[in-house]
């Protein structure tokens, strides 16, 4: 499996992890044959690359949760964000019963560990984001031994922690220069105006209301709308609090690069015990691979390989493939390493993405 830029697809290349479209449907479910019109479908909406199949690395990425589960909840909640900024009724009790299908689809899937370098466009950036700060925060309650019914609370709340951001203006939202002081202060107002829609809008219990309200609230005080600290952040906040934080470090923005996972770690444990809850902080960790399914890493001995598969208890010691030599190369033959077994090979650094692209290029890809 690789990245392949847009640019550079041909018809009859495999799609390798499934591509959703911007009401949340499957657009190119995994195992696709490209098509010209599929690639000038991709163009129109302006994304940037997906991952291909490809004849070296034959990665099979198991998903935390389902296809149809993700799609499912990914319309809903598209259906119901586009519903509340034409100032119509959101249906709470879908939304509800999808927060439970998520909650029960990562218990089964306790085993796994997340990948969420999904692929939508800048304009889907809302609603993907919250799902994806769903996934990460249900996981880690499940790390802290939360309840079934605190379980229920923290996927609503987190799927909704940004619901105030409907009524911010897009122009602002949208801005790909430096924000104003007046802009920063406008966009700090949607925790409370979050907060308000869910608490006197709909049937949502306090705690997912608070979510909204307080995932911008920090460990030291120096969070906003109200400056809480500590115990005063409801719990299910302090862990939409990383959650929120670690998905939106890793994915790109119109004023800067994603960061990779490993650098996203590192931040975060920078802002443990000042910005975040260091038990909630190690809680979140456990449930995230530094060196996720499918990306490229440097290995001391100075070959490149992708990681093919993470043991969530060993997370640091993935198995890998190689894919070029000491000097570069691409190796004919698949060679695999399992980094368990193998103490005097490690991994010393993960590519760039800028890096991953120029020896993803350099790979065939894999045709019907």
């Amino acid at each position: 499996m690789k990245r392949v830029l847009i640019a550079d697809l041909k018809p009859g290349m495999l799609v390798a992890r499934t591509l959703f479209g911007d009401d949340g449907t499957a657009l190119l479910p995994k195992n696709t044959e490209l098509s010209e019109p599929d690639i000038g479908k991709l163009r129109q909406l302006g994304i940037g690359s997906i991952y291909i199949k490809d004849s070296f690395v034959d990665a099979n990425i198991p998903e935390v949760v389902t296809i149809n589960v993700l799609a499912n909840l990914a319309q809903d909640l598209k259906t119901s964000l586009a519903n509340l900024s034409a100032e119509k009724t959101v249906d709470i009790n879908t939304l509800k019963m999808g927060a439970s299908q998520l909650v029960d689809d990562i218990g089964k899937n306790r085993h796994l560990l997340p990948n969420l370098e999904d692929i939508h466009t800048y304009d889907d950036y809302l609603f993907f984001h919250s799902i994806n700060v769903a996934i990460l925060s249900v996981m880690t309650g499940i790390s802290l031994g939360l309840h079934k019914g605190d379980m229920a609370d923290l996927a609503l709340g987190s799927l909704l922690h940004d619901i105030g951001m409907i009524m911010i203006d897009p122009a602002i939202l949208n801005n790909q220069e430096k924000l104003t002081p007046q802009q920063i202060a406008e966009i700090q107002k949607h925790p409370e105006i979050g907060f308000n829609i869910l608490h006197n809008g709909y049937e949502v219990s306090a705690t997912a209301a608070h979510i909204a309200y307080q995932h911008h609230e920090r460990f030291d005080g120096s969070g906003y709308p109200r400056g809480l600290r500590e115990k005063q952040i409801l719990e299910h906040a302090r862990i939409a609090a990383v959650a929120d934080t670690y998905h939106a470090i890793i994915t790109d923005h119109p004023y800067r690069r994603a960061y990779s996972s490993s650098e996203a770690v590192m931040i975060i444990k920078k802002l443990t015990g000042t910005h975040f809850d260091p038990d909630v902080v190690e809680a979140f960790l456990s449930n995230i691979a530094p060196y996720p399914e499918g990306s490229m890493v440097l290995l001391n001995t100075g070959n490149i390989a992708q990681v093919t598969m993470v043991d969530r208890l060993r997370p640091d010691t993935p198995v890998i493939q190689l894919i070029c030599d000491q000097n570069g190369q691409i190796l004919k033959e698949k060679f695999e390493i399992d980094l368990r077994q193998r103490s005097e090979v490690a991994i010393a650094r993960p590519l760039t993405k800028n890096e991953s692209d120029l020896i993803s290029r350099r790979i065939k890809p894999l045709n019907t």
